[in-house]
């Protein structure tokens, strides 16, 4: 009985396995069938084996269950094609965020000493015209010829009379090639040997770091309102850059100066008396009469600096900043790239455009010439007006964007008195032979005949102490990092569509390959059914 029964057990398994695989194969057949008519892999198939996350419950049982899982699916995809415009539409901003870090000098590392530009607010030094021109006109001449500067740099309508042009021939003078030099901005104008005061023993009226310069430590240019300007540490001409290795007062560099109150030629557009500074990158060209500061006689500035570090984003970031180098002013070599420097040459091209000769010296424009002193007067000044509200300005504007990398120093000013009585000391004992100097002597001798309070006077009226040094030598870092770049943006993306919809990349891949395979065999027609391989 017992034997019976295990035989009949394993025929009834038999028979179970045999229909298993007859079921199986009747499948395989059906599926052949199913490609060969054209239904390659059929898309309930593909939901069943793909990994989106609800697509195989499209195709599960009930109208209802399939009706609700499309509605979650129609769901979250919106979801999803609404965050990838949001990121999208933050991305296409480009922000960007401002970084500031501070770099300590902890290995006592020297730092580079800024340039120093300086002008005298003073264009025409009557002074040093007397001097020069007392050999060639007489007393009564001489005298008119600086009223007559007098009305041109006020910009009289006497200016452009017959008599004015017969009297002045000189200043209607226009040099044919911009590399001439003018005469009058030139001759004219205050020199920087005699700006700085006589030299003493105990006394320099130039010091960097506690070593003496002079008048050979200062570069000279043509600035274009102010006449003669000069740079001290330049760096040109094979002169090495000074260096700082120490913060505080009593380091960096101090001038003791003279402004020749007396000399000013009157000017109520300008009235100022004293000079201006800027403290520069020797890369940068100096635009003192847009940028620079104004230091008054008679008191004693000192200027604390601080070095910055600034770098900017390119396009397609806001600041759309410029690399590169920017044909430099005066005949000079390149010069870096600043928007200021861009805007100063929009400018001039602008007042050769209305002048027919440019006010300054660029390379860019050599068959350009200098405008006659008369013509800055009449025409330059008026189109440097007309630019600030012209489309020009505004197209120019756009042209120049901010540098990549630029260099600048923040400054911070305080001011005290001078001690008089030690100045006047200084000067009566240079003018009584006892401290040697190659200064002039004719700029001091009024004091040999002025009282104590007369001298007092002058030194509040022409006397400039200045001095400038780091406040410390740590270097300010001012970045623009970007704020959402392109990987954030595809990290989003990513999980936007995961904690939605399941999707991955190889998700996308898996449609794209489907897509595919479905377009291939539709092609090939019956040549696309695919064999199919029973074992027994």
């Amino acid at each position: 009985m017992t034997a019976t029964n295990e035989r009949n057990e394993i025929t009834h398994e038999g028979h179970t396995a045999l229909n298993e695989r007859k079921a199986r194969i009747k499948n395989l057949q059906a599926v052949e069938k199913n490609t060969s008519n054209g239904n390659f892999e059929g898309l309930r198939s593909f939901a069943q084996d793909t990994t989106l996350h609800g697509a195989k419950f499209l195709f599960c049982e009930g109208f209802i269950r399939r009706l609700v899982w499309l509605g979650m699916i129609v769901v979250c995809f919106g979801v999803c094609i609404y965050q990838v415009y949001v990121c999208l539409k933050e991305y296409s901003l480009y922000p960007f965020n401002t970084k500031m870090t501070t770099n300590f000098n902890r290995d006592g590392n020297q730092l580079p000493f800024p340039a120093l530009t300086l002008c005298n607010l003073n264009v025409f030094n009557t002074r040093r015209f007397r001097q020069i021109a007392r050999g060639h006109y007489s007393e009564g001449v001489i005298e008119r010829k600086i009223a007559d500067i007098s009305l041109m740099t006020t910009r009289s309508d006497d200016i452009s009379t017959f008599d004015f042009k017969e009297r002045n021939r000189e200043l209607f003078y226009r040099p044919k090639m911009a590399n001439e030099t003018n005469p009058y901005a030139v001759k004219f104008s205050h020199q920087i040997e005699d700006m700085l005061l006589p030299n003493g023993h105990l006394f320099h009226s130039c010091s960097i770091n506690g070593k003496k310069c002079d008048a050979s430590n200062f570069t000279s240019f043509l600035n274009s309102l102010l006449a003669q300007c000069y740079t001290f540490n330049a760096a040109e001409n094979g002169k090495p850059e000074q260096n700082a290795s120490f913060a505080g007062q009593q380091n960096g560099l101090k001038l003791r100066l003279n402004i020749e109150r007396e000399s000013y030629i009157p000017n109520l557009i300008w009235p100022s008396v004293g000079i201006i500074i800027l403290i520069h990158d020797q890369n940068s060209f100096p635009i003192v009469e847009d940028f620079g500061i104004a230091v008054p006689p008679g008191m004693s500035t000192t200027c604390a600096i601080r070095r910055r570090n600034i770098t900017n984003l390119p396009h397609p970031y806001g600041t759309n900043c410029r690399k590169g180098t920017l044909e430099a002013f005066n005949g000079a070599s390149q010069i870096a790239y600043r928007k200021q420097a861009c805007l100063i040459k929009c400018r001039n091209k602008f007042t050769i455009k209305s002048c027919n000769c440019t006010s300054t010296k660029f390379k860019a424009d050599p068959a350009v010439p200098l405008c006659a002193p008369i013509e800055e007067a009449l025409c330059v000044y008026k189109s440097l007006e007309e630019f600030g509200n012209s489309d020009e300005k505004k197209k120019c504007e756009k042209e120049c964007p901010e540098p990549c990398n630029h260099i600048e120093y923040k400054t911070s000013f305080s001011y005290s008195g001078l001690q008089r009585g030690a100045l006047i000391q200084h000067l009566m004992s240079f003018l009584n032979g006892t401290e040697k100097s190659s200064v002039d002597r004719s700029i001091y001798e009024p004091l040999l005949n002025m009282t104590k309070a007369e001298r007092e006077k002058y030194i509040d009226d022409n006397i400039i102490a200045l001095d400038i040094y780091f406040e410390d030598l740590s270097v300010d870092i001012i970045s623009q990092t970007p704020l959402y770049e392109t990987w954030a943006l595809i990290g989003d993306l990513g999980g936007t569509f995961g904690l939605f919809l399941g999707m991955s990349c190889l998700t996308l891949f898996e449609f794209v390959d489907f897509t595919f395979r479905k377009f291939v065999h539709f092609a090939k027609g019956d040549r696309g059914r695919r064999a199919v391989n029973v074992e027994y």
